[in-house]
């Protein structure tokens, strides 16, 4: 037992303790709150990758059209498919052109992703692309881009496998045709409706058609670009973003750190001094 003073009237402190110790708990709990708050809301924390709205289920769209061709487009759909793969979550992954299909159903382990990461790394390193071998997806995909039917897929697997908590990734260069806008503008209205949320990975678009989906994007979801830097360990990264997340759970714990410094500190005391 720890040495004490004894004190006649101590029972007139009971309220007190009370008062304290409930004070205690309570900014412990908001304290463990606020640092759960802080570490969700930093960039990459969602344990997904950080192109992946944080606690969703994510369907993958990826464009594998004849316009995604680029060393540095290719480069960043490996970092972006590597990020996916390392995490421990589960997904879904749609492929398109002009046209959509279902690779792997929802709820598939991320790590099933892993080949096309290597695959795609082997098309940024080789330069003569006759030496590569065909794509899996050669015979039944051509060389047209309608993102509309990608994501119009990705949603209807969602409702089918009744995923609540689903998201969509599309991950494309956007140089989708412009007779296609009215359909693409269709189905990005239908994820506002259904309230999915929807991050798009854009690869080393043209001006223009960034402009085009950051305005469909103002709603349902944001943009993301992939840095490129030159074949090494790199990731996405969200341009133009405060985190005020953050920066908001940040101050928040300082102010319960403020108040319980304030409030329950140790108590001090001197002794009378003599005349």
């Amino acid at each position: 037992m720890r040495a004490a003073i004894p004190i006649a009237d101590a029972a007139a402190f009971d309220a007190s303790v009370g008062r304290t110790r409930l004070l205690r708990g309570g900014l412990a709990a908001a304290l463990l709150v606020a640092v759960a708050g802080a570490f969700a809301a930093a960039p990459g924390s969602s344990g997904q990758g950080s192109i992946v709205p944080p606690g969703t289920s994510p369907v993958v769209v990826l464009d594998v059209s004849a316009s995604v061709s680029s060393d540095r487009q290719h480069r960043a759909i490996a970092a972006a498919l590597r990020d996916l793969a390392d995490s421990p979550g589960r997904l879904g992954l749609v492929l398109f052109s002009d046209v959509a299909y279902e690779a792997l159903p929802p709820g598939t382990a991320a790590a099933e992703l892993r080949p096309l990461v290597r695959y795609f790394e082997q098309l940024a390193r080789e330069r003569k692309r006759r030496a590569l071998p065909a794509a899996p997806w050669s015979d039944s995909l051509s060389g047209g881009t309608k993102i509309w039917a990608g994501l119009a897929l990705a949603r209807e697997m969602l409702r089918r496998d009744r995923i609540e908590d689903g998201s969509v990734v599309l991950i494309s260069d956007l140089a989708d045709a412009p007779n296609d806008r009215a359909q693409l503008a269709d189905a990005i209205v239908s994820y506002v409706r259904d309230s999915i949320p929807l991050r798009v990975v854009a690869l080393d678009p043209d001006p223009g058609d960034e402009r085009l989906f950051r305005g469909f994007l103002e709603r349902p979801g944001a943009l993301v670009r992939v840095e490129d830097r030159g074949g090494g360990g790199h990731g996405p990264s969200e341009r133009g973003r405060f985190p005020a997340a953050l920066v908001a759970a940040g101050a928040v714990l300082m102010l319960l750190l403020a108040v319980n410094e304030h409030a329950l500190g140790a108590l001090s005391w001197r002794g009378r001094r003599s005349p």
